[in-house]
């Protein structure tokens, strides 16, 4: 259990934070009476506060800080019974967004799109002072665009890869704020910052043949601003970057995120890869993007783990074909030796041809080179290459080389080298690389068919997550109905609650003229079916208000949720202006449906007209979810009498005589019961049953589909239908049969499908709430309500589910013995303002000493808010109750 932790603003470590409010919660092992908490800054108190109340939460507000200096909390909980806790943390103050510094660039001229594939090296800056007393205080703020690497006096500050955060430039900029005192020395210091091209310079290749990422996102050269902030004991001075910063070219001839790297190693020494005799001359102060400065706070792209060769296997003398046997998201590290003017090259795959080659049709940026039909090929615009495929090439030098991605990442579970021998291949390994989240679950089972599952939906997810939720490497774009159907396996996997803030403010950036928010964020143009001006379909726009609920279920940020609800006003406003008779033109269903109509797969999606009504639906529901948590008891009655009527219109329309829905599709069901379009829905939950029976357990719901039936599960007795289908040889395991670990974009041939994609990955929030039986109700605040209902399925043995929310761990573990008896252990965080336990009605009566409610016919719920460690053991007909753990 993670005890006796502070987290400000919901993060370890130190933060970097400009303003108020800033939220601290901590957790300790004891019953807490009170709590005092103090503020301070260069030893003097800024605030200090007690608190009677067993709340783990403090909100500081109101409180100027000053710039560029180190903050320290200090929390002091108190137990009921005299124990006493002290918890610390820090946070550095940032600048508050007011660079001195000016942007600065090594090139102003912008590049025509013909001329963008030619070499074009990448920029270096850097900045000589001299230190004549020892400082106590070192900061840099910093922003490098589009992807930047920081040295100071030859040491790579952080273990950041590929950063900046990514978002709308014209509306956000984060900057980054580091400590630098331990890498400063008394005399002469020099700072050395490497550009990159990143998301700020993107090729204009036209994705999907249409769609040109330098006509849609914000754009420009790559840029630099910065400023130094250090302290003596006398005085503080600050570097600004302007232009008595010197800049020269680096080794990256081109470097795209997309198509890759061209590296000369000729330009580097030997010995320490420094730059042979560098040219340097004065930057060039720019304009740079008119975005509001805000400090980075999500969690950054790091390296993880590195993977070794399962099998090399040689085409030719200098042709070879690495086999890693996993799906990897990250880098190449290879050390090789050649002669002056070789030239190696890596090419990178998800998957092999028939004939032995690589096949990288799934990797393909925006399909460009791929032939879609007989005579159509994918064009990618002036001047782009004949395929969009992902290959690094290094120009070598004479003797040993150390090639390692710097400025783009690769999906890949195969690569092609080709240029040298295997004598000359000394090394190769493969590198994970992406947004560091922090783990907040575990799950285990005695069925290693369904571990397998766990680890493909883990790895998949990780894999693309890169300062934004991606969907693959094709396109590397933040979709908003993938987040949503991802949502709840997303937050029982990983503490998401910072990245998940980012991306709600990402979709807020680029809320439309309209109201409506578009189909991905940043924004760069698609608008599949989308409600106009650049709005996404309506499944998609339930990014913002779904994933703004499910932050405050499982973080608990109501001033958030007061911030951004004008937004969703505006949003529905904007939603209430389509022809409700016709919102089928302005949805795309339920997304990756088995039974959709392939021919026409914008339209194709089952029960269309029913599943567009209910997202309507689901917008206003949202939003009146969210007026309640604000405290906006107008727009609450207001909202909720609007969905109210619209539901009664809802059920009209699409309800049949036969107390079915729409199409009588698994779709149409599923919605009908996630919806609570019936009052007494035993009908739906049999006749569901039916036909996913009758389909031999194949369920052939979409993204959305899925992602509400395993949420829905335990409320309708439908637990028994999803082992047989996460067991189906036709279902999630055939995405597995390759080997490679992770999941596909589709079922069955996968054709035009990626390999690496998580969008059907949301079977784990079943894992957690169904097998392993934790559940965050949705009225908890926080996760201050919680249900364990766990189902016991035959063909396991056991399960360990374990849930690290924000205010303790809470786990659930049950083994079946030989006899048959099940032993049942639950550990939940004490003060919970709500912990149900629901088990079968047939044990009802041999549980005494725990508050007890009657459910349904078939189920009992047991209180056990006060119960924090409860072992129980089942037998037939019998429930005998040890709570000494």
């Amino acid at each position: 259990m993670m005890m006796n932790s502070l987290t400000v603003n919901g993060k370890h470590g130190i933060a970097t934070i400009d303003k108020f409010p800033i939220q601290c919660r901590w957790l300790v092992d004891f019953k807490q009476s009170h709590f005092t908490l103090k503020l301070s800054s260069n030893g003097q108190t800024a605030h200090i506060t007690e608190e009677y109340s067993n709340e783990s939460c403090y909100t500081l507000s109101d409180i100027e800080l000053i710039s560029s200096r180190y903050y320290y909390i200090e929390v002091t909980a108190y137990g009921a019974h005299g124990e006493v806790q002290v918890l610390n943390a820090s946070l550095i103050s940032g600048n508050k967004g007011e660079f001195q510094g000016r942007w600065i660039t090594s090139n102003s001229a912008p590049v025509s799109d013909e001329h963008y594939y030619e070499d074009c090296p990448n920029s270096i800056f850097k900045k000589q002072f001299t230190l004549v007393k020892p400082t106590y205080e070192a900061f840099i703020h910093i922003v490098g665009l589009g992807y930047y690497t920081l040295v100071v006096n030859g040491q790579k500050v952080s273990d950041y890869e590929l950063n900046n955060d990514w978002t709308n430039y014209a509306e956000l900029v984060y900057y980054d704020t580091f400590d630098i005192s331990n890498y400063l020395q008394q005399g002469v210091n020099e700072i050395v910052v490497e550009l990159a091209n990143g998301w700020y310079n993107p090729a204009p290749l036209t994705l999907f043949g249409k769609y040109n990422l330098r006509r849609n996102l914000t754009t420009g050269q790559p840029t630099l601003i910065a400023d130094v902030v250090l302290k003596d004991q006398d005085n503080q001075r600050i570097i600004s970057s302007d232009a008595s910063w010197e800049c020269t070219t680096g080794p990256y001839l081109f470097n795209n995120l997309y198509l890759g790297e061209v590296i000369d190693f000729r330009l580097l020494k030997q010995i320490d890869n420094r730059l042979v005799n560098p040219v340097w001359k004065p930057a060039l102060v720019s304009e740079g993007p008119t975005g509001e400065f805000k400090p980075s706070y999500i969690d950054k792209i790091c390296r993880g783990e590195e993977v070794a060769p399962k099998h090399i296997h040689s085409l030719s003398v200098a042709d070879h074909i690495v086999d890693f046997g996993t799906m990897i998201s990250g880098f190449i590290d290879a050390e090789f030796t050649a002669k002056e003017g070789d030239e190696v090259e890596f090419l990178y795959s998800e998957q092999m041809a028939e004939n032995g080659t690589l096949d990288t049709d799934s990797t393909l940026a925006g399909f460009v080179g791929k032939k879609v039909e007989p005579d159509v090929i994918v064009p990618g615009g002036a001047g782009a290459p004949e395929r969009g495929d992902q290959r690094d090439r290094c120009i070598c030098r004479t003797g040993k080389m150390h090639f390692i991605n710097r400025y783009t990442y690769h999906s890949f579970r195969y690569v092609q080298v080709t240029g040298i021998s295997l004598n000359q291949l000394h090394s190769i390994k493969a590198v994970y690389a992406n947004t560091l989240l922090a783990p907040a679950g575990h799950f285990a089972s005695s069925d290693e068919r369904i571990n397998r599952l766990y680890h493909a939906a883990e790895i998949t997810k990780k894999n693309n997550i890169h300062s934004v939720i991606e969907d693959c490497a094709r396109e590397r774009l933040a979709y908003g109905g993938d987040m949503v159907a991802l949502a709840h396996s997303q937050v029982m996997m990983f503490n998401s609650a910072q990245l998940y803030e980012k991306t709600i403010k990402d979709f807020i950036a680029e809320q439309r003229v309209n109201g409506g928010f578009p189909e991905t964020a940043p924004f760069m143009g698609i608008q599949t079916k989308g409600t106009g001006e650049g709005a996404g379909p309506l499944g998609w726009q339930l990014v913002v208000p779904y994933l703004l609920k499910t932050h405050y279920q499982y973080y608990g940020q109501q001033a958030m949720v007061i911030e951004l609800l004008p937004a969703l006003e505006r949003q529905m406003k904007h939603l209430d202006s389509l022809d409700q008779d016709q919102l089928d033109q302005f949805c795309l269903g339920d997304w990756g449906s088995k039974v959709a109509n392939k021919s026409d797969i914008k339209n194709g999606s089952p029960a269309l007209s029913f599943t567009a009504a209910c997202f309507y639906y689901y917008h206003l529901t949202l939003l009146v979810e969210l007026c309640k948590v604000a405290g906006w008891d107008d727009k609450y009655t207001e909202y909720n009498q609007k969905a109210l009527d619209y539901k009664k219109k809802l059920i009209h329309r699409y309800r049949n005589d036969d107390g079915s829905y729409a199409d009588r599709s698994q779709t149409s069901y599923v919605f009908a019961l996630y919806f609570d379009l019936e009052a007494d829905p035993r009908h739906l939950i049999l006749d569901l049953k039916g036909l996913i029976e009758d389909a031999r357990f194949d369920i052939e719901c979409g993204i959305f589909g899925q992602s509400f039936l395993y949420q829905i599960a335990n409320r309708y007795d439908l637990n028994q239908v999803i082992y047989p289908w996460l067991s189906n040889s036709i279902g999630i395991p055939s995405m597995l049969q390759d080997g490679s670990g992770s999941l596909n974009e589709f079922f069955g041939e996968n054709y035009n499908g990626s390999c690496n994609h998580a969008m059907f990955s949301s079977y784990v929030s079943w894992f957690y709430s169904g097998l392993g039986g934790i559940s965050v109700d949705s009225d908890a605040c926080a996760a201050d309500r919680i249900t364990i209902q766990p189902f016991f399925e035959s063909n396991i043995d056991g399960v360990n589910c374990v849930f690290q929310s924000v205010r303790g761990e809470i786990s659930c573990a049950w083994q079946r013995e030989k006899s048959g008896n099940i032993t049942l252990t639950v550990h939940i965080p004490k003060d919970l303002k709500s912990a149900r336990l629901i088990l079968s009605k047939e044990w009802q009566e041999s549980i005494h000493q725990l508050p007890v409610k009657i459910v349904d016919e078939k189920l009992v719920q047991f209180n056990i808010s006060e119960t924090p460690k409860l072992q129980l053991t089942l037998k037939t007909g019998l429930l005998a109750v040890n709570e000494s753990c």
